[in-house]
């Protein structure tokens, strides 16, 4: 029975995984789950064989599943098609009446097998497909140049047959690696260094500091959409804390030199994303920071905020520039929403240019007098949120 038009399949494979050797099963089967429960509402069916990742769909449901797949992280690239039994005659078959349903001026056909013992090598099979295709169909064969390439994999006794092969996101499924907790803004950078992270299998909880009542409620409803696009690429929503900021920098405000609030409010977004992290057994905090892009991240300055804190400060963003950050909001879909103008409150209450080179020292003597009012109002708002 030929299955090409009637059982749809798509053929997952993956890169990175693959080199995980013992702990390879953990890996796949992480990565199953999350396949499964991004394309939920697909119908999809996933199971694994022979190094690669096997996903049975209804053809209505095509293009759905395709969009899903394209925002799983771990998939390096992926084939949809149809699969027939594995003798000659059967893919021949199948063949023909994949290219009878198609305009296309030129092919070729790449085959490959995972079992040895199969009675015809990869080359016999691009042979003896392509000729049906050739001679029967009268479709030129293009070996360097084809506009369409037939695509075989013999595994198990079935061959899964492709014309269309996608790209994945590549990296590891999201989970693997641990929670993280991620300070989420509604610039370019932080949501890229969320995403960033996703892809080396980080669990995101996202963070976001607000100062409503000194900003509007536009920023946080920003916010949220960052936090749905996110989600896209998570197997579950990640969790977006909403914490009120405005009453711990109104304090700073009153007892800060401006020069020196910037960093002062960045140590305790820091301090109080790593009670949060600590809370919910999250093993690192994430930023958004290129070095030298703004006043706060130049290296003296991104020391002396991260002197507050324990944990590993993760910045994947650190060697990028904007231009490429702006690109990467493109691609992963967050640039609409970023590009719009917002209240930021690190810039809020400043006269002057904020200080570019504070040293641990400096700010540690600036809030050593008000720390233990800091941390009730930081906890306050940690209760708060």
């Amino acid at each position: 029975m030929i299955y090409v038009r009637s059982q749809k399949t798509a053929v997952i494979h993956y890169h990175e995984i693959a080199l995980k050797g013992k702990n390879r099963a953990f890996f796949e089967r992480a990565l199953m789950t999350n396949i499964q429960k991004q394309t939920r509402d697909t119908g999809c069916r996933v199971k694994r064989i022979a190094g690669r990742l096997i996903a049975q769909y209804d053809p209505g449901n095509e293009e759905k599943l395709i969009e899903k797949l394209r925002h799983v992280f771990g998939v390096h690239h992926f084939k949809v098609g149809g699969e027939t039994r594995a003798d000659m005659e059967s893919m021949k078959k199948a063949a023909r009446e994949l290219f009878e349903n198609i305009k296309t001026k030129s092919f070729r056909v790449s085959a490959t097998r995972s079992e040895k013992n199969y009675p015809f090598t990869s080359h016999d099979i691009e042979v003896k497909v392509g000729r049906v295709i050739d001679e029967e169909l009268k479709i030129p064969v293009d070996l360097s140049n084809p506009e369409t390439t037939l695509s075989i994999e013999v595994v198990e006794g079935k061959a899964y047959m492709s014309i269309r092969r996608i790209e994945g996101l590549g990296g590891l499924p999201v989970g693997v690696s641990g929670k993280v907790v991620c300070l989420l803004s509604n610039g370019f950078d932080s949501p890229i260094a969320a995403l960033r992270m996703m892809k080396r299998g980080c669990e995101p909880i996202l963070v976001h500091f607000h100062s409503y009542p000194n900003t509007t409620k536009d920023a946080i409803e920003s916010v949220k959409k960052i936090a749905e696009i996110i989600s896209n690429y998570a197997p579950n929503p990640p969790k977006l804390l909403l914490i009120p900021f405005a009453e711990i920098q109104n304090f700073i405000v009153s007892k800060i030199p401006s020069s020196l609030r910037v960093v002062m409010y960045r140590r305790w977004m820091l301090w109080i994303a790593e009670q949060i992290a600590i809370r919910v057994r999250a093993r690192a905090l994430v930023t958004g920071d290129s070095v030298g892009q703004v006043a706060s991240q130049t290296l003296e300055n991104i020391q002396a905020v991260s002197e507050i804190a324990t944990l590993p400060i993760l910045r994947p963003l650190a060697g990028h520039d904007k231009e490429e950050i702006i690109d990467l909001s493109k691609f992963y879909g967050t640039h609409e929403i970023s590009k719009l103008p917002y209240d930021d409150c690190c810039s809020l209450f400043l006269r002057g240019s904020p200080k570019t080179n504070v040293s641990i020292a400096e700010i540690k003597k600036a809030e050593e007098p008000i720390r233990k009012e800091l941390e009730e109002l930081a906890e306050k708002a940690i209760i708060n949120t």
